[in-house]
Order: structure tokens, then sequence, then C-alpha cells
């Protein structure tokens, strides 16, 4: 289950950049932004900061946990095409950018890394920028919504049985990527995902025409399960483990999405009035699919989006990042804002044993 607090984050961004991250934000921001949004990203403002203005980053002591997430990070970083893309919509950056600082951080050992060395290290390498938002009566810093994450336990089969028959897929041989980028500089960090058909690229298969068999021959089955509700939810969490007949278990991450537009079953059962945003919990879209079996269908295809997936040989969840996520310090985050592998300071409250939100949660995590 998620719970959703606010957060307010401090994005680090390399020092190596300088001031020319602040000058490539508004060019991004123009370039790459839809015209119905760039009014909405125009109010949105970097402002330089300092460490001692980051609440709680001198009495923390888990430095050391950050730093060796982000080394993760940098190994992928580092094993990339330099001059391949490494920024957001907002935010241009090339893999190349990351190296000095990937390398610095491997250049130090596991063994000999300290609290201390981790804190300085990002002193060194980063600095702290606030987001602010701005409108025609005030400037205030933005403000962020912090959710947790899990993975998802089904059960399932190899083969199709009565019990077992919503299939798994992995990725379809006709779905194909367009990095829009490589047409024109202004689409940097854009990308459409189709299939030919009479010569002509046009959108892949919906949620609906992959349930009534549009993959048939173009897509492996990984498995089978038993609930149309269950693989709807590894889809959004993106990960999980699948429980055989055998009790083997089966570790599942993202492979590739359909491209579609994402729309929460939540949201529609709320706009059809089943469901208040008050109610509209993963327990209470269950009890109602539980009572509602055939509206279960036509509510579920109402998401054109459709995620496919591949067997991990390690059994780790994987993030947007395409590495194994460290528990407690990895950070799924919106990539059209924030690079992958940008450390954010984080400043909220998470829930205590009586699911009250008190405890405070001051922690650099990485963008994964």
């Amino acid at each position: 289950m998620k719970r959703k607090t606010s957060v307010i984050l401090f994005v680090f961004i390399l020092i190596l950049c300088g001031v020319v991250f602040f000058r490539l934000f508004y060019k991004s921001a123009q370039q790459a932004t839809p015209k119905k949004d760039k009014e909405a990203v125009s109010r949105i403002h970097l402002h330089r900061d300092s460490f001692k203005n980051l609440p709680g980053w001198f009495q923390a002591k888990d430095q050391k946990a950050s730093f060796l997430t982000f080394q993760v990070s940098c190994r992928t970083l580092l094993r990339q095409n330099p001059d391949n893309n490494a920024g957001s919509q907002m935010f241009s950056l090339k893999v190349k950018d990351w190296y000095p600082a990937c390398q610095a951080a491997a250049a130090i050992p596991e063994q000999s890394l300290t609290n201390e060395r981790a804190k300085v290290f990002f002193e060194q390498w980063f600095s702290p920028v606030t987001l602010y938002q701005e409108t025609s009566h005030k400037k205030s810093r933005l403000k962020g919504l912090f959710t947790g994450y899990y993975m998802p336990f089904l059960h399932g089969s190899l083969v199709k049985t009565t019990q077992y028959n919503v299939p798994i897929y992995g990725v379809p041989d006709n779905l194909i990527t367009v990095d829009l980028g490589q047409f024109d500089s202004k689409l940097e960090n854009k990308r459409l995902v189709g299939r030919v058909n009479n010569n002509q690229l046009i959108p892949f298969y919906t949620r609906a025409q992959i349930d009534h068999g549009a993959l048939k021959e173009h897509a492996p089955i990984i498995a089978w399960t038993d609930s149309m509700m269950d693989r709807l939810n590894l889809e959004i969490q993106g990960s999980g483990v699948l429980q055989l007949p055998n009790d083997e278990k089966l570790y599942l991450g993202y492979a590739m999405g359909n491209g579609a537009v994402y729309t929460p079953v939540a949201r529609v059962l709320i706009e059809n009035g089943v469901l208040t945003r008050d109610t509209a919990s993963m327990q209470a879209i269950r009890a109602y699919f539980e009572s509602h079996p055939k509206k279960m269908n036509r509510v579920i295809h109402r998401n054109k989006s459709f995620v496919f997936f591949r067997v991990l040989e390690k059994h780790l969840a994987l993030g947007a990042q395409g590495v194994g996520l460290t528990s407690g310090y990895s950070l799924a985050v919106d990539r059209q804002w924030i690079p992958m592998g940008v450390p954010i300071w984080l400043s909220t409250t998470h829930p205590d044993q009586t699911h009250q939100d008190k405890r405070v949660l001051q922690r650099l995590m990485i963008a994964q």
C-alpha cells in the first residue's frame, strides 16, 4: 500500500555544470515542453542554495548508505556512451557530465568509507538547489509528493491452467521505440512507442486490444497469473515476485511499456461515482471488482497503458535507471523534472507504528 505525504525537495546539481545548468533549465523548458505546459514550467525556478539550509543535513548519520547507492548509479553511467543523453526534459545533461564525479566516487573503497567522508564527497561534488514555484501573488518553495514502494507478491504458473489464465508478457517483437532527439534536438529526451502498419508508424496496441489477442505470435508469455488486478498492480509497481505451484519464485522486472498514457483505475471509479478520493484504496478497488466482476474489464481497459516484463537474474527490484534498488535510499522520480542518478535531499515525515505521520525523515536519496 502506498502512503502519501508532502515533501520538501532539495535537488543536488553537479558543481561542474555551474551556472550553465541554470541557463539550460530555461532553454530545455522552452524547447521540450508542450505549449500548453510551458506557462506552468516557466513558473518553476531554481535557486542555488547551501548545505546549511538543508534541514537535518549536519545531523544525518546515514550518508554512507546514500553514497553506496550513488555508486550503484555511477557504475551504470560509467558503462554508457559518454554522448548519450542523461538529462530530463528540463535539464540538458550528457553521460560524460557525470564522469568526473562518478570516477571520484568509484575510487573510494567501501572498507574506508565513513559517514563523514561520504558527506564531504557530496559537499565537494554537488551544490544544492531549491525548486520554487512562482504565481501572480507569491513565490513559494515547491513541495513534492512522497510515496512508498513495494514488490507485489503474486501466484502463478509457467503454463496456462483454469486457475492461472492471465498472461504476463515479455517484450513483443513488433514493438518499435523511436528516439525523437535523433531527428530534432528540440525533442531531446522524448520518444515514441509504436508498430509499423502499411509502412507507417502507428500507436502500439492498447490494453484492451492486447487482452483481446492482439499480441498472438508477437510476444512471449513469461508466466500466467490468476488475477487481472494483480497483473495491473505488478505493472504499477514495475517489479514483483511470482510464486509458482512448486514454491519456486520468479522475479519479474519492467522491460518496456506500450507508450500509452497511464490512467489510474481509482480515477475511473471516482469519476463514475463508485468511490471517493478518501475511499479509493487498493482494498476498496478489489472489493468493488469482487462484487462486480463483470465491470472489471470495462474499467481496467480505460487504462490504455500496458507494461511488458522480463525475468530478473538477480533477486532485486529494478528501477527506471535499470539498477537494483536500495531499500530506503532509492527514489522514484518524475523524469520530466529530475534526471536519473541525481541526489535528492528529503525533508518529510513518515508513519509510525500507529500509522500517524509523526516520524521525521531527513535523508539523502538517489533518483533511480
